[in-house]
């Protein structure tokens, strides 16, 4: 007997012995056995409720902790019966296909699960909570992402066979040492070799290196490092080389301490995070764990009169957008449409409409010149293209996009892939699709996941 099979049955025998007795009859465990049965036979039915729970969590949050907090900030509350219940019957009729979604390992379905959970859902519970929001700008919504999803179940995933890299320790190694001694040398050149961890005062430091006359001949490569760094990160994590690890952390602070983007921090938490603590069971009960989420936030302003969790996790990152998918839609209905010039098409030498950047122009729009209001997926639709025409393209080449990241994915480990299909859909949310596949790095993790060490393929 092997040595696994001789500990299952140790353990099996120790779990039907007498000290375990009074434990296994009593009704929080049999209970616990209950739901677990229920949810192991029921997966997609279980994750249907979660996700209407979550929406129903979210309202609670919205109406008892964001709106009395950031109601001076357009976060206001008006119940209306038809509008609330206009918002709860779209998560109703869209929570199945989520929940269906959320059962495939592909790494485009990961990347969609995310956005149900970080966008769509939190923008019913924005409409329907708020009250005010227009009934044409909501109808948009329900197409877009109708046919988002339509693209996504309908589209082939392709995959790339892995790429039989012979020297992909001495790549790593030239990667790491140049993303490495980039950084430093930015970092000691334009900010003093700065180092902080200070979330909360970042904008005096934008607005320094907003000063900063950095060539594009080192401006574009540091862009990709919050990519690279990542990358480098984990194939030493992988080797267990602890110490260089350890070096790669520190550079990626220095790399946040340049402008103080909080999303390059944030990458850094989940490439970590997602190494060391991903179970294959998270992805699959998703919507229980932002459920949790949710719970915690409100628990947090109840119990200890601190939002943090309210302001950076829940306002921050999926409330925000969609007031700003809003605002788009209201502006770019009276004013005239970018159609992409300050991406493909001002490659292409069209004339600028407008003196400064959109986000820079919704910014002043907002009576707030001095922040930059950036959107992606539907306020990213709504800036460059008619409405008609932007649902029927923007959703498919979203699809599109995504599908690179299956192209790449093939036998590449769960813990290794989540981090990225996380960081790129909250990227998607917050920028325009173009900016996002080269200034954000999409194309190039691309490029270096598909030479990332994979799993070995064990056989059936």
């Amino acid at each position: 007997m092997e040595l696994n099979e001789r500990i299952a049955s140790a353990r099996q025998k120790l779990w039907k012995g007498k000290p375990f007795q009074r434990i296994r009859k009593s009704a929080p465990v049999r209970f616990l056995g209950w739901a677990t049965a229920i949810c192991g036979a029921h997966p997609v039915r279980t994750r249907v409720f979660l996700i209407l729970l979550y929406r129903l969590l979210l309202d609670v949050l919205y109406l008892t902790v964001l709106s009395p907090l950031f109601a001076y900030s357009g976060f206001t509350a008006a119940l209306r019966p038809l509008t609330y219940g206009c918002s709860l019957l779209a998560v109703v009729i869209f929570a199945p296909l989520i929940a269906e979604l959320n059962g495939d390992d592909s790494a485009s379905s990961i990347l969609c699960t995310f956005l149900n959970y970080l966008y769509f859902i939190p923008l019913t519970s924005y409409f329907g909570c708020r009250g005010t929001v227009e009934a044409w700008f909501f109808l948009t919504v329900l197409l877009y992402w109708g046919l988002l999803l339509f693209w996504q179940f309908q589209l082939p995933v392709l995959r790339l066979k892995p790429l039989p890299v012979h020297h992909i320790s001495v790549i790593m190694t030239v990667l790491t040492v140049c993303a490495c001694l980039l950084v430093l040398f930015v970092s000691g050149r334009y900010a003093g070799f700065r180092f902080t961890l200070n979330f909360w005062d970042v904008y005096g430091i934008r607005a320094e290196a907003a000063g900063y006359r950095i060539p594009a001949l080192l401006s574009y490569p540091l862009s990709m490092m919050k990519i690279i760094l990542p990358v480098v990160l984990l194939y030493w994590l992988r080797k267990k080389k602890y110490l260089i690890v350890a070096v790669i952390c520190v550079v990626y602070i220095f790399l946040f301490s340049i402008d103080a983007l909080k999303s390059i921090f944030l990458f850094l938490f989940l490439a970590l995070a997602g190494y060391l603590f991903y179970r294959r069971w998270m992805l699959r009960w998703a919507p229980g764990l932002f459920c949790l989420l949710t719970c915690a936030s409100i628990a947090e302003e109840k119990a200890l009169g601190s939002f943090y969790l309210t302001n950076f996790l829940i306002r921050r990152v999926m409330y925000v957008p969609a007031q700003l998918a809003e605002k788009y839609a209201s502006f770019f209905r009276e004013n005239p449409l970018n159609l992409f010039r300050e991406g493909i098409m001002g490659k292409f030498s069209f004339e600028p409409i407008y003196s400064t950047t959109i986000p820079r122009v919704l910014g002043e729009y907002l009576n707030a010149p001095e922040m930059s209001a950036n959107n992606g997926l539907l306020g990213d639709m709504f800036a460059n293209l008619p409405v008609v025409l932007g649902l029927l393209v923007m959703p498919l080449i979203l699809i599109l996009c995504f599908r690179l990241l299956d192209l790449v994915s093939e036998s590449l480990a769960p813990r290794v892939l989540l981090p990225f299909c996380v960081f790129f859909a909250i990227t998607f949310i917050n920028a325009s699709w173009t900016t996002t596949l080269l200034s954000h790095g999409f194309l190039a993790a691309c490029v270096l996941l598909y030479i990332f060490p994979k799993e070995e393929v064990l056989p059936q």
